[in-house]
């Protein structure tokens, strides 16, 4: 059962009423300040939603121009004419959208495109770009972009470069990329001689792989080392 109110506690102010009194007497006191503060308030509102609707939507025309390059890859057979009209694309979302993740990846593609038509001084402007970019080392993207560097100094014969992009590809997150990440290393390692550190790397690699066609590859290679 409830406690009875005394007529002490009848006759006090409410809180709730008191702290609205208190309230209204400082508005009335600085009508100018009030103002003034639920002005910046709503202002700072309006600006932060115009700015997520202007970032959604540069996102998403980013995304739209990189989904109508990446379907014209797809649909085209990789003639050099495909490729230098989807490295227009990429050039252009670069330029137009240079702060979205579509611009990010695109120097990646650019790169893929470049190596595919023998550029490889191109190749690794784009790949150098991506890397440099606030690119996540997440679902191992970061390490495609470490090891395509790899490849491009391994085709210009500058083995030691070609290895430390794939030493730094392989200390990145490279689940699921294990195999191909020690296969490089060690293929490097044959490069240049050290059967040794091939032969461990390849060892690795075989540890790793779940491929049957690449485990007798990789076996192969171990016996020849061996």
């Amino acid at each position: 059962m409830a406690a009875k109110l005394t007529k002490k506690e009848l006759t006090q102010p409410d809180a709730f009423q008191s702290t609205i009194e208190v309230i209204s007497d400082y508005i009335s006191e600085n009508k100018t300040r009030f103002y003034a503060i639920v002005a910046a308030v709503v202002l700072a509102a309006i600006i932060a939603f115009g700015i997520y609707i202007y970032w959604s939507n540069y996102q998403s025309s980013a995304k739209e121009m990189y989904a109508r390059a990446q379907n014209d890859i797809a649909k085209n057979v990789e003639t050099p004419e495909a490729a230098r009209a989807n490295i227009k694309i990429f050039q252009e979302l670069i330029a137009k959208y240079p702060h979205s993740w579509s611009a990010r990846m695109s120097h990646y593609h650019e790169g893929n495109l470049y190596y595919n038509l023998g550029e490889i001084d191109n190749a690794i402007a784009e790949y150098k770009k991506f890397e440099a970019s606030r690119i996540s080392d997440n679902a191992g993207i970061k390490f495609l972009g470490l090891t395509s560097l790899g490849y491009c100094y391994e085709a210009k014969k500058d083995f030691q470069s070609a290895l430390e992009y794939f030493e730094k590809a392989q200390k990145s997150n490279n689940v699921g990329f294990e195999s191909i990440g020690f296969r490089n290393i060690a293929r490097i390692y044959e490069q240049l001689n050290d059967k040794k550190k091939a032969l461990e790397n390849y060892k690795s690699a075989l540890e790793k792989t779940t491929d049957p066609s690449m485990t007798i590859f990789i076996k192969h290679k171990i016996s020849s080392l061996s």
